[in-house]
């Protein structure tokens, strides 16, 4: 996701991302070498703006006090929530070891517990009552897994939140339009998802989703619309989800 940002801003330079045109399982060595070696497509104010809107729409109207963060990256969104006075602590992991060290560097705050785990084995001894993820869901492989492991670690009036590239962004509906096959955001995705796909894969673990949202219009094709400000293009996406290059949908348990 940090490289889909950093696309936007044009910029021209090799990233460690451009050595993996072939989607790896196991993605934790590349994400321990971008956070370190491409530090520069993790932070941008313009990016800050779309990251910030995420935390926003993500605690529209209820106040949870534990929250788990599952791939917490560079842990800016750890900050943001925590920040919020009715958030008691956030917990947040990822599997890749330079991405929890060099959060802890840059984001520190309190209120946040980071940790280095895979999702397939952590079992904490506490539930939570949200447990989101951001630009994380779009690498997996097994999305059940991801729903089971949820569902186990969120409590009984928690929610689960998706935060995920777009399948149906407005970039893939021009491509279909002109008779081109749809494109990954990155190579490394394994799969990306609509919104209403991500609400059935919910339903089918017995989840109810209860909101939706999008944030963000962009495009290569017409070229106008990869150079939009981020907060007009965030704004148009917000107002138009189905087309948005990000959406997230939140779910009951």
């Amino acid at each position: 996701m940090a490289k889909y940002y950093n696309n936007m801003r044009d910029s021209c330079g090799m990233s460690v991302q451009d050595e993996f045109k072939e989607y790896l399982q196991d993605q934790r060595d590349i994400f321990d070498r971008m956070i370190t070696e491409d530090w520069d497509t993790y932070i941008s104010p313009a990016w800050d703006v779309a990251r910030k809107f995420e935390v926003a729409q993500v605690m529209a109207g209820w106040q949870p006090k534990l929250i788990l963060d599952i791939g917490c990256g560079c842990g800016f969104h750890d900050k943001e929530l925590a920040e919020l006075p009715f958030v008691s602590r956030v917990d947040a992991f990822d599997y890749s070891a330079k991405s929890v060290e060099v959060a802890e560097a840059m984001y520190p705050h309190p209120k946040v517990r980071r940790f280095v785990a895979d999702m397939a084995t952590f079992w904490p001894a506490n539930k939570y009552d949200l447990v989101v993820s951001f630009q994380v869901f779009e690498h997996l492989d097994d999305p059940n897994l991801y729903f089971a492991r949820a569902r186990a670690l969120c409590s009984s009036n928690g929610r689960i939140c998706i935060v995920t590239p777009n399948r149906q962004r407005l970039e893939n509906r021009l491509r279909t339009w002109r008779g081109e096959p749809e494109v990954l955001m990155d190579p490394q995705h394994f799969k990306e998802y609509s919104i209403d796909e991500l609400r059935q894969l919910g339903r089918a673990h017995g989840l109810r989703p209860i909101r939706s949202f999008g944030h963000t219009i962009y495009s290569t094709r017409p070229r106008w619309l990869s150079r939009l400000p981020m907060k007009i293009g965030t704004r148009l996406g917000s107002l138009f989800p189905a087309i948005a290059h990000v959406v997230g949908v939140e779910f009951s348990v």
